[in-house]
């Protein structure tokens, strides 16, 4: 399959290892292009993402147990899930559907190649017991669980062992830095 080859596995490796960086140009792409309102479908979006989110990490125990609560029950990945809606609200900002449109597709092309791999890993780690939940939990559609799989609680210590309470700031603050920077400059900017 192509998701799965050599050149693909090393695009997503370079892509994973050098994310932040790649967040720069994404930046600077979001504070030259969010001059036209309403900026709230894209605030509520990305939002809804974080919250998807902080709620799966609230979950994560990373490498350690199969993680079954949560989020976790409705579908197998909801950090990614939660990423792609945080993306796609930061490129509804921008109300350019030539950001928006490539942003959809290059994600799905990066997350369902990561899944992939990271289902082999998982096979791995938890065996039967991973290809159970798999055959009862959807890849990516989320759907309401026949069974209940764990007694797992929401646990700050694992948000905050994620770290996924300083992605939710910087989510945030910047949201309200594009505000600050419409309100002040509009689009006399370009």
């Amino acid at each position: 399959m192509l998701l799965t080859s050599s050149p693909v596995s090393r695009i997503q490796e370079w892509a994973t290892r050098w994310r932040f960086l790649l967040a720069i140009p994404a930046a600077a792409i979001a504070v030259v292009f969010t001059d036209r309102p309403p900026m709230w479908p894209g605030v509520a979006v990305a939002l809804c993402g974080e919250a998807i989110q902080v709620w799966a990490s609230a979950h994560l125990h990373k490498n350690v147990e199969l993680v079954v609560s949560g989020p976790y029950a409705y579908v197998r990945n909801p950090m990614y899930v939660g990423r792609f809606f945080v993306g796609l609200g930061l490129a509804l900002l921008t109300w350019r559907w030539f950001l928006i449109a490539p942003y959809v597709l290059v994600f799905w092309l990066y997350a369902h190649a990561r899944v992939l791999g990271e289902e082999v890993r998982l096979r791995g780690l938890f065996g039967e017991r991973y290809l159970a939940y798999c055959a009862v939990v959807s890849r990516w559609r989320p759907r309401i669980p026949r069974q209940r799989f764990s007694q797992a609680r929401w646990s700050w210590a694992c948000v905050l062992r994620n770290h996924e309470l300083r992605v939710a700031v910087a989510v945030v603050g910047g949201m309200l830095l594009l505000r600050w920077r419409m309100l002040a400059f509009g689009a006399a900017w370009h």
